[in-house]
């Protein structure tokens, strides 16, 4: 199933609606005024190649220009669309059995946390950057294999180009441009769990000025978590939506990009946790009352204008729009008997400008400079129905259940708004290479709460109440980078690299262990991470690199997920203090005879706390120390193996690929009361294809390994039982593709 690369979002379409159309349809009637012939293909810089197979040659967008993977003086994977496809990708954290040094988990509802070598926040904030040709995504990604041309993986604080929320490094997604021919596809998907994905996309040229790239899919599968109580599956879900890429080129000078994208999500698969005994006890069995429910609906909106000013400068406008709407329901108490349902409502509007003057000339000073802003509204309602205990029928709605106890509300309006100016230069001297880069931000954050649990009136859950608390908060950082890069040789160079970046500021609403809500703030995120690595390219196309990093990470944030005083989790975001990250990676592919391709990876990680002061058990609320303990999240080591093989019968070429990949101990909480033990998975793939067509079997955590992808202990919570969820099972897929 070809769900890769969607978070969650939430969306109320209204007028934005109209003004998307109306782009969309301005697009279309400038470009039947273009007079130019232009080459769409030629001339898309979005669009080069990254073909993993040719190891002379990997282009990446990393620092927002086309270069050579092997030239960039910083840590970056480059995954090709041949690799998603032959791979047969299907989620995010898919991306672990490729890259070193990456820990990313999902949630049922297709949400993940990602750190990179140890850095980023799990549940609280974006540690890593998601981004869709260069706009940052919040709520939702709708990019799936069959649009993408490549993943570029950036490790590292990437504050510099990409500003605020890029703590632990970023992860782009380089989409498909329009074809100069039309080249038409279609694609159908079978497997275990009732399996069934439908997609088609169309691509090629409206005219020698215009293309286009449509795509559509439909996505479905059943549920993986048994409900022992209501003797149901829980995790199915439903997916569908579409995509639209225009490219126009009116002269020589110009270039107008359009994305149109929108996708309709609903899972019941919102909070499936279960309650096992140990870290080390895995179950596919939960007991829930309520059936939890997800729904998502989303529409987003990008235009790239790209204008060369003269044959030395170019200018690119690069404007975005989001609009999401998430509606969610659940029981925190995870019992028979109804306790307290839940409903969560999220929505977000996200609009961002860049503007960025770049060199494009064949001088020794490649340099660009611009200015940035985005807007962030956020509209959040939370609902608690709260029952007695004496009713163990299901409640077909609050207002008919006897036992009811009371209603809690509580709304939230935040607006975040980030300005910035930037600039980054690389000066060639010989075989020497120089970068320096600067940005410079300043972002704000304002908060409205409002909420119906009386804190002067224990048990008023009816007058509605102002939270007292600062709700404004403004700061500026300083994202600085510099770099020195020696080549060798053409295939041969080192590289010493310190960046620097962060993770904003803000004010959060929370209820706390009391069971009343508060509004309070939390500092940012700052990492400066120092490295050294090699790049090389040896006899026999050996590709071979390696790096060493060592990285200060400060006011680093955790959610702890507590039991409050009445009963039920809930969640409280806190700075605990300072890490210190360091380790090792080395990664390296090779061309094998007889059509055979091998690559390996690794990773080491070493990530423990620097001096915290005040930190108290989240249990007795006494100080513990936990200096020195490793830091949740942040795996010994990681490591990846993969053989390829292909070959050409009389036209039929056959291909296969086996990938296994493996995480060591990591700890889930600040005090290491709990940890996820070492664990392995495998994964293998199989096609045949001749001509127009190609048939594709695959299989997912092939040896059917168990393991938590979260773990909330009970020393942590504060409750008399661990909270966890687990993986996905193993799953079989038969796919067929058809080119026309």
């Amino acid at each position: 199933m070809n769900t890769l690369l969607r978070l969650p979002a939430l969306s109320r379409a209204g007028h934005g609606v109209w003004i998307r159309a109306a782009l969309a349809a301005l697009a279309l009637g400038m470009a039947g005024a273009f007079n130019a012939t232009v080459s769409l293909a030629a001339d898309d810089k979005s669009a080069a190649p990254a073909d993993e197979g040719n190891l002379q040659e990997i282009v990446v967008t990393a620092r927002k220009r086309v270069e050579n993977l092997r030239d960039i003086p910083a840590s970056i994977t480059a995954i090709s669309a041949a690799t998603l496809d032959e791979a047969h990708f299907t989620q995010l954290d898919d991306l672990n059995a490729l890259v070193s040094n990456i820990n990313i988990v999902e949630a049922h509802d297709n949400t993940p946390d990602v750190t990179l070598r140890g850095v980023g926040s799990f549940g609280v904030v974006q540690g890593v950057g998601f981004y869709i040709n260069d706009v940052q995504l919040f709520e939702g990604q709708i990019a799936r294999p069959i649009d993408i041309e490549r993943i570029e993986v950036l490790k590292g604080p990437q504050g510099t180009l990409f500003g605020g929320a890029n703590v632990g490094g970023a992860i782009k997604y380089v989409t498909k441009d329009p074809t100069s021919t039309w080249q038409n596809e279609a694609n159908v998907e079978f497997g275990s769990l009732n399996t069934r994905d439908y997609e088609a996309v169309i691509s090629g040229p409206l005219s020698d000025k215009v293309g286009i790239r449509a795509s559509v899919y439909y996505d479905s599968h059943d549920g993986y978590v048994y409900d022992t109580v209501r003797h149901v599956d829980y995790g199915g879900i439903n997916d569908h939506g579409g995509r639209l890429t225009l490219v126009a080129a009116p002269n020589e000078n110009d270039k107008i990009h359009l994305w149109v994208s929108a996708d309709a999500y609903n899972t019941s698969s919102q909070n499936l946790m279960y309650t096992p005994l140990t870290a080390q006890a895995y179950s596919y069995s939960i007991n829930d009352y309520f059936i939890p429910s997800f729904d998502r609906h989303m529409i987003s909106v990008a235009a790239q204008i790209d204008h060369q000013i003269n044959s030395d400068v170019e200018l690119t406008s690069l404007t975005s729009y989001f609009t999401s709407y998430n509606r969610g329901f659940t029981d925190f108490f995870k019992s028979a008997i109804p306790k307290d349902l839940l409903q969560q409502n999220a929505d977000n509007r996200v609009y961002s400008e860049e503007l960025r003057l770049a060199s494009t000339g064949s001088s020794n000073l490649d340099w660009q400079v611009g200015a940035f802003f985005q807007g962030h509204k956020t509209e959040l309602l939370s609902a608690d129905n709260w029952y007695t205990t004496a009713f163990g029928y299901f409640p077909p709605s609050p207002a008919m259940l006897p036992g009811a106890l009371g209603y809690d509300s509580d709304r939230d309006e935040k607006m975040q708004r980030q300005y910035a100016l930037f600039g980054d230069m690389t000066y060639h001297q010989g075989n020497w290479q120089y970068e320096l880069g600067l940005r410079a931000e300043y972002y704000t954050s304002t908060l409205s709460a409002m909420n119906t649990n009386n804190l002067a009136t224990p048990g008023d859950y009816t007058t509605a109440v102002l939270p007292v608390a600062s709700n404004r908060l403004s700061a500026h950082e300083f994202s600085p980078k510099v770099s020195v890069q020696y080549k060798f040789s053409p295939t041969l160079n080192v590289y010493g690299t310190i960046a620097r970046g962060f993770t904003p500021a803000d004010e959060i609403e929370e209820l706390n262990t009391s069971g009343h809500w508060f509004v309070h703030s939390y500092r940012p995120e700052i990492a400066t991470n120092y490295e050294v690595g090699l790049k090389s390219l040896l006899d026999h196309s050996v590709q071979l690199d390696a790096a060493i990093f060592y990285t200060t990470y400060k006011d680093r944030l955790y959610l702890y997920q507590q039991l409050a005083s009445g009963g039920g989790i809930i969640d409280l975001t806190t700075n605990i203090g300072a890490s210190t990250n360091y380790g090792a990676e080395f990664d390296i592919s090779a061309p094998l005879p007889e059509g055979f391709k091998v690559s390996a990876g690794l990773g080491l990680l070493r990530a423990t706390w620097g001096t915290v002061q005040n930190f108290l058990n989240p249990v007795n609320q006494q100080p513990l120390s936990i200096s020195g303990l490793t830091v949740p999240f942040s795996p010994a080591y990681t490591a990846n193996a993969t053989i390829e093989w292909r070959h050409n019968f009389s036209g039929y070429e056959f291909g296969s690929r086996a990938n296994v990949s493996f995480i060591g101990r990591s700890y889930w909480d600040p005090q290491d009361s709990a940890y996820q033990e070492a664990y392995h998975l495998v994964n293998m793939s199989a096609w045949l294809e001749h001509g127009f067509w190609k048939v594709t079997a695959s299989v997912t955590n092939l040896t059917q390994t168990e393991y938590n992808t979260v773990y909330w202990p009970a020393a942590d919570v504060g409750a008399p039982y661990n909270i966890a969820r687990i993986n996905r099972p193993r799953e079989f897929i038969v796919s067929g593709t058809v080119r026309f």
